[in-house]
C-alpha cells in the first residue's frame, strides 16, 4: 500500500503541470510521478496535451484522474515502484557528483548515484584533459570520468544509471523518481550539469572533439601556432579567443554583427594575431580523417563564400543550459528569479534555499567550467552534508595522519 502526505501529492501535482505545458502523453506524464501507469479503459491512454492529471488518494492505492481538453477520460490505475532509502541521493554523475560520493561515501554515508549516461557529459566527451592535476596530459575525459566512478564505487557508492524525472525536495527526506524506483534520501545533491545546444552549423557535430570545440580555456594549448577560428560575438567568445592568442599563430574571428558595446572586444581587436571577419556567416566546417582542415563562410558584401584553411574552431553562438527540467516545480531558488537558464543559486557551501539540498558543477552555472571547479563544488557540498546531517557546527576535513 502507498501512503503519501497531502502536501507532496500537491508537490507531485505541480510536477505534472510542467509536463502538461510540454503536451506530454499521459502514458509519458506517469513516468514524472515515477509510478508506472496503465489505463483502466482503452479511451484513457490517449494524449492529454492541453489536459491535466491531477493526484487522488484512496485507501490501499494512488490513482490519477485525466482530463483531456476538459474532458474527464476515467481514472487510470498505477503501481507503487521500488522505493530505496539513503542518506544521499545525489543527480548526476560527472565529475561534481563523483567527487562528492566519495567525500559522503568516505563519511559512512549510505551515497546512491543517479548517472542517465556516462558518455555523453561535458568530461566524457573530450578528447584529452591536459589541465587536471596529476593526470597524464595524453589522457581522454572518458577515462578520467571511469576512474573517478571507480574510485566512488569502491569506497562504498552505489552507483546506477537512472533517468530523473521528478524531484520532491522541500519536506524533511527528499524523494527522487524514476521509472523503476524512487530514492528517497535525508539530503540530495543536483549535479545533472548543463546542455549544449544543437550543432549550428554543417560539420560541427562530425569533427566535435576533433577540431571542434566549445572551451579555449580547456583546449587551446594544443593550437600552438596553429590557424584556428572563433564563431560568435558573445562575452564568452571575446574571453576565449583572448585566450587562444597566446597560443595560435592567427586567431580568426568570425562575427555575424558589429562586436562594438561587446566587452573586451576592443581589447581582443588591438592583438597582433586576431583578424576579425565582421558581418560574415559561418557555411560550413570541414575536415577528414585527421580532423578539421578548414571552414566556409560568406561574407555580407562578398558574393561568393570563402574558405579559410585552420586546424581548430571554437564556437560560441549560443551558452549551454543548466539540466533543470526535472526540478524546476520543486520549489529551488535560481540565481535569477523564474529563469531556470540562469542556473540554481546556492551559497558558499553549495547549499541551496532549502534544508538538505546541494547543487554542483555547471547546474549552477558558473562561468569557471572546468572539471577541477566541479570536482571542488563536489568536495564543498560533501562536506556541508556531513555537517548537516551529523548535527554538527562545523565541518569535519577528510584526511588521514600517519
Amino acid at each position: 500500500t502507498m501512503t503519501m502526505t497531502t502536501t507532496r501529492r500537491r508537490r507531485l501535482g505541480r510536477g505534472v503541470h510542467s509536463a502538461r505545458r510540454e503536451g506530454v502523453p499521459i502514458r509519458h506524464a506517469s513516468r514524472v510521478f515515477g509510478i508506472s501507469v496503465s489505463p483502466s479503459s482503452p479511451s484513457s491512454s490517449s494524449s492529454f496535451g492541453g489536459g491535466i492529471v491531477a493526484g487522488w488518494l484512496r485507501r490501499g492505492g494512488f490513482g490519477v484522474v485525466a482530463l483531456a481538453a476538459g474532458r474527464r477520460i476515467g481514472p487510470v490505475a498505477v503501481s507503487k515502484p521500488e522505493e530505496v532509502e539513503c542518506d544521499v541521493c545525489i543527480v548526476g554523475g560527472g565529475p561534481a557528483g563523483c567527487t562528492c560520493a566519495l567525500y559522503t561515501s568516505r563519511a559512512d554515508l549510505k551515497t546512491i548515484v543517479l548517472d542517465k549516461n556516462n558518455t555523453t557529459g561535458a568530461l566524457a566527451i573530450t578528447s584529452t584533459i591536459a589541465n587536471y592535476p596529476g593526470v597524464d596530459k595524453t589522457m581522454p575525459g572518458q577515462q578520467l570520468l571511469d576512474e573517478m566512478v571507480k574510485q566512488a564505487v569502491d569506497y562504498g557508492t552505489d552507483y546506477r544509471r537512472a533517468q530523473v524525472f521528478l524531484v520532491d525536495s522541500q519536506g524533511e527526506y527528499k524523494y527522487v523518481y524514476t521509472p523503476d524506483v524512487t530514492f528517497k534520501a535525508r539530503a540530495l545533491v543536483l549535479a545533472s550539469g548543463a546542455m549544449g545546444r544543437k550543432a549550428s552549423f554543417k560539420g560541427e557535430d562530425t569533427y566535435l572533439g576533433r577540431g571542434v570545440s566549445y572551451c579555449a580555456t580547456c583546449d587551446g594549448a594544443f593550437y600552438r601556432g596553429a590557424e584556428v577560428a572563433v564563431v560568435g560575438v558573445t562575452q564568452e567568445a571575446v574571453e576565449e579567443a583572448q585566450f587562444l592568442t597566446k597560443f595560435a599563430g592567427t586567431v580568426h574571428w568570425i562575427t555575424g554583427k558589429d562586436p562594438t558595446g561587446v566587452p573586451f572586444a576592443d581589447d581582443l581587436l588591438a592583438c597582433d594575431n586576431v583578424k576579425h571577419w565582421k558581418s560574415s556567416r559561418l557555411l560550413s566546417i570541414d575536415g577528414d580523417d585527421s580532423g578539421v582542415t578548414g571552414v566556409v563562410f560568406k561574407q555580407r558584401d562578398v558574393e561568393e563564400p570563402e574558405q579559410l584553411a585552420v586546424t581548430g574552431v571554437f564556437v560560441y553562438v549560443a551558452g549551454q543550459l543548466p539540466i533543470t527540467d526535472f526540478c524546476q516545480a520543486s520549489g529551488l531558488e535560481f540565481n535569477k528569479e523564474g529563469n531556470h537558464e540562469s542556473g540554481i543559486k546556492v551559497n558558499e557551501e553549495m547549499a541551496t534555499n532549502q534544508p538538505g539540498v546541494y547543487a554542483i558543477g555547471d547546474i549552477r552555472n558558473t562561468p569557471y567550467k572546468q572539471v577541477v571547479v566541479a570536482a571542488a563544488d563536489g568536495c564543498i557540498a560533501a562536506m556541508a552534508i556531513d555537517k548537516y546531517l551529523k548535527g554538527r557546527k562545523n565541518v569535519k576535513v577528510d584526511w588521514v595522519h600517519t
